[in-house]
């Protein structure tokens, strides 16, 4: 038999495995209604300080499995503006299944008012109880898994980035140093695995010049200073870069870390690796950090490691051209 309890504020689906008295599966669903709330945090049949579990707002569902149907059990849930002070506690009880036919009944869960710890408090509805009995013919004993809430969310991203050439570099005729202009978009947890980590996709895309190493940035430095633009310019060879990464996202109300393994394509009409081709392509892995201010802007920064695979004059891996990247961003995220 499946019942399940709508409110407001939580959505409770109780599944029964077998029988009345068997273990049960409960998931609690719950609404953001104040974009304000950064964090959450409940426990299930106790309010003890020290036994709360905390996740960010993107988390809006809870479930326990192999509980006893038996008895009643109460979901306690708690709301935050900073993450430190939360309200007062608001609840779903879960009633003892009862051995009938027909209907199952919860009672209306009791939503306590917020206490006041914030300067502004967290402000929770009272839910109107909405029951549902589906026939007992259509459940089958069977082990019940539930699927982890999505925590999808985009993160569009502009930074700079400083360039380090290692080795002999992937181009002759260029500084080692250089620097470019990024633009990224971020599709985090595209698939999530739990309550804090995911799977991810990022798109960079930077203009990206390189400076001859016949100037030198002591020049290139001049005639920007003495507004020459044409000869600053000119001391650079023109390039667009390309990536794309898959990202393991572990994300927090406030922290945002990522690691990925990914691929990045590099061209420009005038740049020249050292083969003469003015395209260089391979494989990269990138960190990044992030703290988030509030959920759409986030500043941080992040690393990346890569190897260019398209030189094709050298004789082992150690040979080949590498670099490493540092950047600073700030994020806008939807």
């Amino acid at each position: 038999m499946r019942v399940k309890f709508i409110a407001l504020l939580t959505v409770l689906v109780v599944v029964p495995a077998l029988v009345f008295a068997a273990p049960v599966v409960i998931t609690w669903e719950w609404l953001l209604e104040d974009p304000m709330v950064t964090t959450f945090r409940y426990q299930l049949d106790g309010e003890d300080e020290a036994n709360w579990t905390v996740v960010d707002s993107f988390v809006t569902s809870y479930t326990e499995y192999d509980l006893d149907g038996s008895v009643p059990h109460t979901l306690y849930l708690q709301q935050s503006y900073d993450g430190i002070n939360f309200s007062g506690s608001a609840l779903s009880v879960a009633d003892p299944l009862v051995d009938d036919l027909e209907v199952e009944v919860f009672e209306e869960p009791v939503i306590e008012e917020p206490v006041v710890v914030a300067e502004e408090p967290a402000v929770v509805e009272e839910p109107e109880a909405i029951v549902a009995v589906a026939p007992v013919a259509e459940v089958a004993p069977k082990a019940v898994k539930a699927k982890p809430a999505s925590r999808y969310y985009t993160t569009i991203t502009l930074g700079g980035t400083f360039n380090q050439q290692l080795s002999d570099g992937m181009a002759t005729g260029y500084h080692e140093s250089n620097v470019k202009v990024d633009l990224g978009v971020n599709f985090n947890n595209i698939i999530t695995l739990n309550k804090a980590m995911g799977l991810g996709l990022d798109i960079d895309v930077a203009y990206s010049p390189f400076l001859k190493s016949s100037v030198g940035w002591e020049k290139a430095s001049e005639d920007l200073l003495y507004f020459k633009f044409k000869d600053f310019f000119g001391d650079f060879d023109q390039a667009l870069d390309a990536s794309l990464a898959v990202m393991l996202n572990m994300h927090a109300s406030k922290v945002a870390f990522d690691l990925g393994l990914g691929a990045f394509l590099i061209w420009g009409p005038e740049f020249a690796d050292t083969s003469g081709n003015n395209i260089a392509a391979g494989a990269l892995a990138k960190a990044s950090l992030a703290y988030r201010f509030n959920k759409t802007i986030s500043l941080g920064v992040s690393g990346t490691y890569g190897v260019v695979l398209s030189e094709g004059k050298v004789s082992s891996f150690g040979d080949l051209p590498m670099f490493a990247e540092g950047s600073l961003f700030l994020g806008f995220s939807f």
